[in-house]
């Protein structure tokens, strides 16, 4: 029986690739970096923040570089998308009562503040400052779990990357994969997260 679902975050709720690409080729022209292209930001999209230090600003602190995210996400939001079905999904399982949670490796301080420009309210943001270890372990999941006081094995995973699906598994999730990669459901859009929790998915 599904209690909660626990959502990812970019690419399930929100299509920001572009409101981050923007945002990272900001920051770097700030601290001094090269211009980040669209294609080298895409091999790190969806990672924590240390992956952008790594790659794209050698020398400068994760601290440093999510304070001026937290700082200057405004400036992008207008390039997120809310995704298909994401808010009448969210309402649909609020009147249900059934807990939400997004688990993000994106810091929950600017997670919430990219879920409050698009009016989406789970109940509950686990971002990558929370946890000892981001997706794909499974700290974020049982963070999750704990906050809407459920077993991990009763929440619902939606994400769209190996690092969702691994960090459900090794939590001992359920998994729905959308946006082309496969899990223990297979979804072509976010509506089909209410038939799973009803028990009526085909």
């Amino acid at each position: 029986m599904i209690n909660a679902v626990l959502f990812d975050m970019d690419g399930v709720l929100l299509e920001s690739f572009e409101a981050w690409a923007s945002l990272v080729d900001a920051a770097a022209r700030h601290f001094g970096h090269p211009p980040v292209t669209r294609e080298a930001f895409r091999a790190v999209y969806g990672q924590p923040t240390q992956a952008d230090v790594d790659h794209f600003f050698p020398g400068e602190t994760v601290e440093g570089v999510e304070a001026y995210y937290e700082a200057h996400f405004a400036e992008h939001a207008a390039a997120a998308v809310v995704m298909p079905g994401a808010a009448d999904v969210l309402t649909a399982l609020e009147r249900q009562g059934v807990p939400t949670a997004v688990i993000t490796n994106t810091p929950s301080g600017l997670a919430r503040q990219m879920l409050e420009s698009a009016s989406l309210a789970p109940v509950a943001v686990v971002g990558g400052s929370d946890v000892p270890k981001a997706k794909p372990a499974p700290d974020m999941v049982f963070r999750a779990c704990e906050i809407l006081g459920v077993e991990p094995w009763d929440a619902l995973v939606v994400g769209d990357s190996p690092y969702d699906k691994q960090a459900a598994a090794a939590a001992g999730a359920p998994f729905a994969g959308i946006g082309g990669i496969e899990g223990n459901f297979t979804l072509s859009g976010l509506h089909q997260v209410l038939d799973i929790v009803e028990g009526t998915f085909k």
